[in-house]
């Protein structure tokens, strides 16, 4: 179970902080295996509590608009109407005396590429993470 630090609200990682870029490395991996450089995120939301880390974000093709899906598992659901422009994904450090900011030192405990739902809905109760890091 999760044990609350002495700090239980999200703090935001902010652009220029060398944890927030690590972490997003760590967090774009995925995306990348799935689209190579064809999709970029705008992060709207990257809150860490802890040792964990909540992204939300919008995902974005590498012109203006939305992603190009062609050639990848996510065209016919793009097709069906069955997929958001939605990227979230949930962070845990790997070891607390691991530096912050080294990629290396977070590992992907969770993602959802393109829900049509609130699919991390049930990740503080399947991952024991806080549910004021998801806002709720």
């Amino acid at each position: 179970m999760y044990t609350p630090s002495a700090r239980s609200f999200p703090q935001s990682l902010n652009p220029g902080d060398p944890v927030r870029d690590a972490v997003l490395q760590a967090a774009f991996a995925r995306l990348e295996d799935a689209f190579d450089d064809r999709v970029r995120v705008e992060v709207e939301r990257l809150d860490r509590i802890g040792p964990w880390v909540f992204l939300q974000g919008t995902m974005r093709g590498t012109e203006i608009g939305r992603p190009y899906y062609a050639g990848t598992g996510w065209e016919a659901r793009r097709a069906d109407g069955v997929m958001s422009d939605v990227y979230v994904a949930l962070l845990k450090k790997v070891d607390e005396r691991a530096v912050d900011n080294d990629a290396r030192s977070w590992r992907l405990a969770d993602h959802a590429i393109g829900p049509t739902d609130v699919a991390w809905l049930t990740w503080p109760d399947e991952h024991e993470a806080p549910r004021a890091l998801f806002g709720f």
